[in-house]
């Protein structure tokens, strides 16, 4: 079917305010088989076929001077640097500023290696796929700069129950519990694009999947292009997904049990589910007024300490060496945690140790708050924790606050206090420390204070 907007175009003034220059394009990213793939310390092999391809997706708004671009970019994660030199391509090809572009990786585990970290310590890169990669996501963003036309963006929130869950609670809670909904539309009404923002780690497919595939968003975007006209550019964005997924644990993935409902039927069913909950709301989705706003902020985080790094790497060898295979399968599996912990500690303490800043130590991150209109993203530099962004949200002066996660860099998870009191993967695989999340929170209210005063400067003049 084709959705035309719920709202009539009115008068000319209205329809004035509510016409921005949007573009959207998209290009293929998909490794070769062969290549190593990302997100499993446990997985064996490299990918011996396609299940779907991925993709860079790029949306291009515009309002009177100021555009931005949001790229979705099916992988695991973007370095820092990687962000850096390509947003500075997109730079030099459109005048963008680089504070006004975002890359978002959707996070799947069953794609290529973009980057080493505490999960794939010294995994091989393919310098000849990351520029592939590069030259990818240049292309979409540039390309959708360049189609952008007169066009409407329409915004909502859709209730997503039976999708997510938090992998770190006996009752599974809190959770995200919706997904916003950005729906481009030419003027007569008719569907041009569509951006999914939901928080879940994409994990439905285990460290014991050789395809390469976008995981459950893959199912949610058929879904959404099968209703709305396959024509249609449809796209994901992860949000604070940290401590979200879809119902398996974390400190039992990570070693290499792989619970039996982890299959490509379950990613259908619910990506299916979650592109039912967006079709739902759409009638309902609000016409956004033209206007942007960006605020960007350089944000410290403070780091864990570690003790020296001799001694992380003799408790590493030590775990390795307890490791007993003729064990019962459970001392093997908490055998196989102890070392797993013990070489992610190694790996931080080494960066600690390596890194030249004095006392206390801390790490630089980069956060953008966008507004368009009267919705407002904040972009997320890693795994951030479901608490930190629901606390964002509820002091939050906008009523639609959405988070871009694992954007323009990848700093692992960032645990809230809560979360920090109790031990497991994603405490261990945190660089940062309890305090960060009050410091990530606190800056990301700031900047949304910040949108929110300029904009009733801008409504007063």
């Amino acid at each position: 079917m084709r959705l035309r907007a719920s709202q009539p175009r009115g008068r000319a003034l209205q329809a004035d305010r509510t016409v921005w220059e949007i573009g959207v394009a998209q290009r293929v990213v998909t490794p070769s088989l062969g290549s190593q793939m990302a997100g499993f310390d446990a997985r064996k092999g490299v990918a011996e076929s396609v299940h779907d391809d991925l993709h860079a997706r790029a949306l291009a708004l515009t309002a009177g001077d100021r555009t931005a671009l949001l790229v979705s970019v099916e992988v695991i994660a973007v370095s820092a640097a990687f962000s850096a030199a390509v947003r500075q391509r997109v730079r030099e090809a459109t005048g963008v500023p680089e504070s006004h572009i975002v890359l978002s990786a959707t996070h799947t585990h069953c794609g290529p290696v973009t980057l080493n970290h505490f999960f794939n310590q010294g995994q091989a890169l393919d310098d000849g796929y990351l520029a592939k990669l590069a030259d990818g996501v240049v292309e979409a963003a540039v390309a959708a700069y360049g189609e952008r036309r007169a066009r409407t963006l329409r915004v909502g929130l859709a209730p997503a129950e039976g999708i997510a869950k938090n992998r770190r609670t006996a009752d599974e809670l809190p959770i995200d519990p919706f997904a916003g909904v950005l729906l481009v539309e030419e003027l007569d009404g008719r569907t041009v694009a569509i951006a999914v923002n939901y928080a879940c780690h994409t994990t439905c497919l285990g460290p014991d999947t050789l395809s390469l595939t976008q995981d459950f968003p893959f199912y949610t975007l058929e879904k959404l292009r099968a209703e709305l006209g396959s024509d249609v550019m449809a796209m994901f964005f992860n949000g604070a997904e940290g401590d979200l997924s879809i119902g398996h644990k974390s400190d039992l993935s990570a070693v290499g049990v792989v619970d039996s409902f982890r299959t490509f039927a379950t990613a259908k069913t619910l990506g299916e589910r979650l592109a039912d909950a967006v079709l739902e709301v759409l009638p309902t989705c609000a016409a956004e007024l033209a206007e942007i706003a960006v605020i960007r902020r350089e944000v410290a985080l403070p780091l864990k300490s570690y003790a020296p790094l001799a001694a992380m790497t003799e408790r590493k060898i030590e775990t390795k060496a307890a490791i007993d295979v003729d064990a019962p399968l459970l001392e093997q599996v908490k055998s196989k945690q102890q070392y797993l912990f013990a070489r992610i500690e190694e790996y931080y303490a080494r960066l600690y140790e390596e890194s030249v800043a004095a006392e206390p130590k801390a790490l630089a991150v980069e956060m953008i708050a966008l507004r368009l209109g009267s919705t407002v993203f904040v972009s997320l530099p890693g795994e951030v924790f479901v608490r930190i962004s629901l606390a964002i949200r509820e002091r939050s002066p906008f009523a639609r606050t959405l988070f871009l996660g694992l954007a323009n860099d990848y700093i692992g998870y960032v645990p809230d206090e809560q979360a920090n009191a109790t031990i497991g993967y994603e405490v261990v695989a945190a660089r940062v420390t309890t305090a960060a999340s009050e410091v990530m929170e606190q800056a990301a209210v700031e900047m949304l204070e910040g949108l929110s005063e300029a904009k009733q400067r801008e409504n007063a003049a």
